[in-house]
């Protein structure tokens, strides 16, 4: 089989980087020869790398340390354990003081345990009340008013503390109140104050030291409260 005769067709594919070269032979009629067709084509040849690139959300600590403060307050009105005893570091400390003259009445405890019961005890009875300084003689849920608080982290982001002041409020949780020459009362308040440092475990807040400020206790005859619960009022107060 000569070029005359038949086609010889050669296909040559080069790929060196890009370039891919094709030559291909045609029989043409009697004695003139062959043509030959040289096609040269340049391709580009781009690598492509693809990353996941994964974002995280800007965690805001003072908002979480807000939101970790709120939520003892809460855990503490509804006489919460379980609730309590998450938001406490295994070491931590709670220290409770009174003003004069029943000062020598402070003290602290230490230990997610004994933390948990000082919060949780409620009295039975007025003789149970009396013999209990750091109880409060409310009925659970009660409720929580007339708050100011401050907020702070540390520059290193691992600390930060809350100080606050604020009105645990409600019934006596073995009855009523009375009020030597007045009369029964509805409500007993108590006036708090509260310094606590916490650190940052993970992603959470702990607390690690809590100041407990008992300020001082009033007994209310027609106490009430703001529409929203953030007011607490109670005229004429006997303490």
């Amino acid at each position: 089989m000569d070029g005359r005769d038949a086609a010889v067709m050669l296909v040559a594919g080069l790929v060196a980087g890009s370039i891919m070269t094709f030559a291909i032979t045609y029989p043409l009629p009697g004695s003139v020869g062959t043509f030959t067709s040289v096609s040269t084509t340049t391709e580009t040849v781009t690598s492509i790398s693809v990353s996941t690139i994964t974002t995280f959300p800007t965690v805001n600590l003072t908002a979480a340390l807000a939101g970790a403060y709120l939520s003892h307050i809460g855990a503490i009105v509804s006489r919460n354990a379980t609730a309590l005893a998450a938001q406490y570091e295994t070491n931590a400390t709670l220290l409770y003081g009174f003003p004069p003259p029943s000062a020598s009445l402070s003290g602290s405890v230490s230990g997610i345990a004994d933390i948990t019961r000082l919060y949780m005890e409620e009295p039975a009875n007025t003789s149970q009340a009396t013999s209990c300084a750091t109880c409060f003689d409310l009925k659970a849920p009660f409720a929580a008013a007339n708050e100011t608080d401050s907020i702070t982290v540390s520059s290193n982001e691992k600390a930060g503390n809350v100080t606050s002041h604020l009105v645990f409020y409600g019934t006596l949780s073995f009855g009523g109140c009375y009020v030597q020459g007045v009369g029964l009362c509805n409500t007993q308040a108590y006036a708090m104050g509260f310094d606590i440092s916490y650190v940052l475990q993970g992603d959470r807040w702990l607390i690690s030291t809590e100041s407990l400020a008992y300020v001082y206790v009033d007994k209310c005859i027609t106490a009430y409260s703001s529409p929203d619960g953030s007011v607490f009022y109670c005229p004429g107060p006997y303490r």
